[in-house]
Formats: C-alpha cells, sequence, structure tokens
C-alpha cells in the first residue's frame, strides 16, 4: 500500500481519551508519515508519554496459559506504570461467544482483541484504524513489518503455527515417512491408519502454495484413505502415542512438540513440504480503546526478542517464523524447506476453505475429540 505523501500528524489522545477517529486525514509528522485514514505516531516517545497518562491496559490472547502467565509477569516489568490484565480466549466456542459480545458492543473493556482465524474478517470493522505498519516500517514500533497486516496496517501477529504431519515411531518406519502430502495418500495407509481434522486448518493453508483445486482434489483422496475422523489436538495425540493410529494428516506442531516434552517420546513429526504456515495470535487495538497507547506497547513487545522466546520455550515453536531476524525456532523449522504461509491476504478466507475441504471429506463427524 502506498504511504500518502500529504497530511498531519494524528496523535494518539492522551489523557485516556479514545484514539483519533478511523475517519481522520492521513498522519504525517517531524520524523515520518503515516497511510491516509489512519493514526500515525511519530516518536516512540509520544507512545510512551500518553500511555502513562492512560495508566491501564486490558488484553484478551489466545496464547498458552503458561506463556499468558510469563507475560503478566514481564511485560509490566517494562512498563511498570500500566495497570496489566490478560485474560485467555481459547477454543472455537470462546472465539464464537466472543464476537456476539463484540457486535453487541459488549466488550468495550478490552484494549487489545485477539484476531480469530475464522472470525478475521468479521473482527476488522471493530479495530482501531493505527498506522502499525507505517509506525513498524518506520521504526517508531519495533516491530518486523512482516507481523503486520500489510492491506489492514493495523493488526499484528507475532506467532505461527506450523502444520505438520505427526507420527508414532513404533508403526511408521523411517523410510516410510512422508515427505511431501502426497506420500499420505499411499495405500500402506489405507484404512483408519490415519488420523483427520475435521477443523482442517493445517490444510487450508495450503492453498497459498498448491491451490484450491489441488487441496480440494486432495481432501477427496485423504477422505478415500477411510481416516478416523478427529476433532482437537490432546486426546487425538493420546492415542496416536499409544499406538492406536499410525500418523496425523495436519496437526499443530507446538501441539505435538508439547505432547513429546511430556513424555510422548513414542511420537515423531515430519515437516512435510510445503510447510503449511498460518500466521497466529493476530492481535490489535479496539476501535475507541480507553487505552490505544498502552495497546501499541503491548502489540510492540509480543515482537520483542522476549515475548517470541517465551513463545518459543513454552509454546513450544510457535514464535515468528519472522522474528529475531530468523532466530526463533520456528524459523528454523523452515530454513530451507518449500512453505505455504497462509498469509495476511488469505486472512478472511479461512472459513471458506475450511467449508470447502469438509465438503470433499463428505462433512464428517469426529469420531475422537
Amino acid at each position: 500500500m502506498k504511504r500518502a505523501l500529504l497530511g498531519i500528524v494524528l496523535l494518539l489522545a492522551g489523557c485516556g481519551g479514545a484514539a483519533a477517529p478511523a475517519s481522520a486525514p492521513a498522519a504525517r509528522g517531524d520524523s515520518g508519515k503515516g497511510a491516509a485514514g489512519y493514526t500515525f505516531v511519530a516518536s516512540h516517545d509520544d507512545i510512551v508519554t500518553k500511555a502513562k497518562a492512560e495508566g491501564e491496559l486490558k488484553v484478551l490472547s489466545t496464547a498458552d496459559p503458561a506463556s499468558i502467565k510469563l507475560f503478566r509477569e514481564s511485560f509490566p516489568k517494562k512498563y511498570p506504570f500500566l495497570k496489566f490484565d490478560i485474560r485467555e480466549l481459547t477454543g472455537t466456542e470462546a472465539d464464537q461467544r466472543f464476537m456476539l459480545e463484540l457486535k453487541a458492543g459488549q466488550a468495550k473493556e478490552w484494549d487489545i482483541l485477539s484476531m480469530s482465524e475464522e472470525n478475521y474478517a468479521e473482527m476488522l470493522p471493530y479495530v482501531e484504524k493505527l498506522d502499525v505498519l507505517g509506525m513498524a516500517e518506520q521504526g517508531v514500533l519495533a516491530i518486523p513489518p512482516k507481523m503486520v497486516d500489510p492491506r489492514e496496517r493495523d493488526a499484528v501477529a507475532p506467532g505461527s503455527t506450523l502444520g505438520v504431519v505427526a507420527y508414532n515411531k513404533n508403526l511408521v518406519p523411517p523410510d516410510k515417512v512422508p515427505k511431501v502430502w502426497e506420500d499420505l495418500l499411499k495405500p500402506e495407509w489405507k484404512g483408519r491408519k490415519i488420523v483427520a481434522e475435521v477443523r482442517p486448518l493445517a490444510l487450508g493453508a495450503l492453498v497459498p502454495a498448491k491451490g484450491e483445486e489441488w487441496v480440494k482434489d486432495f481432501a477427496t483422496k485423504l477422505k478415500d484413505q477411510q481416516p478416523v475422523w478427529a476433532r482437537g489436538q490432546t486426546n487425538v495425540l493420546t492415542a496416536l502415542a499409544a499406538g492406536e493410529y499410525a500418523l496425523h494428516s495436519g496437526i499443530n506442531f507446538h501441539s505435538t512438540q508439547r505432547a513429546i516434552d511430556k513424555g510422548a517420546q513414542s511420537l515423531a513429526v515430519a515437516a512435510v513440504e510445503p510447510v503449511s504456515v498460518r500466521l497466529s495470535l493476530a492481535s490489535a487495538v479496539q476501535k475507541g480503546a480507553r487505552h490505544p497507547n498502552a495497546g501499541l506497547l503491548f502489540l510492540e513487545y509480543m515482537a520483542s526478542p522476549e515475548a517470541q522466546k517465551i513463545l518459543d520455550d513454552v509454546e513450544p515453536y510457535k514464535a515468528s517464523i519472522y522474528g529475531g531476524e530468523g532466530t526463533t525456532r520456528a524459523a528454523g523449522i523452515v530454513a530451507g524447506k518449500q512453505t505455504s504461509v497462509f498469509a495476511w491476504e488469505h486472512q478472511a478466507k479461512m472459513g471458506e476453505y475450511e467449508k470447502m475441504i469438509n465438503q470433499a471429506f463428505g462433512l464428517p463427524k469426529a469420531e475422537v475429540s
């Protein structure tokens, strides 16, 4: 998106006021300029000064509870002048319930919204139009620009979710470990040996690299493998580790690695190509937030090496592939591999892709959940 060449700086309101209206003209300042229609702040010091006046911050996050605990401890050390509250929002039902509250105007106490994958497009009207991308590009905020939605300019995804094939090492010999997604369609995996997820996010994220027709065809052929249909991660991984099934055809890397770290030594991960990558933990300042400057500081914090390390170690491997100039563990997994990055331009279409895949699956019901 081209930055506007004309405009004036739209400083965020101090003393606890709301951010400038979304319809305000282009922002411009002594040391930078922003995009038309977005609020832009020209210096980090301005943001901090106004955040001090706001004095408070309330955040919703889909991060793991253990990560949230560490965020709750570390963020106030950077900004002790803020009364900080962060709460967990987890699961499809919780996302849907919060979406209804947001539409009804009953969620105004939250400064930072968690932008779910399936509801991303629906949530955009409730996001304050802050030029986070412009501030990141111009060094006002220490956020890698690739973490920011280039079209909307106001949402940040500080995490990555890798979709992989998990397998039982006792049932899958080394020479049979899948290297590409098509390997799951081999005859030896037919007949309830593969688990398939009925919330197929990992497969949906293959659309950027493979195209809709390929994904639809792959889903149809995967159905013909007579898989076991599942919903969720924890119970499925327990069954997989116990040897009830041989492979999972698209599961989160961080969930599998967590199970391995907790003792499921029979499990292993195959980062089949193209590696399915979803931008995750997307967050933004809520429209009309009472503490927008404090919200900007939190978005910056989530991109910091400290927060990225928490995501890498605790989730684990859920830090951004764009974090720390390729130094995150997640970045190491995809290094040298072909990837399918479900980037910002696709975010609004995940629900559509899930529906397409489940239609190819024959709209199955979960047998394991």
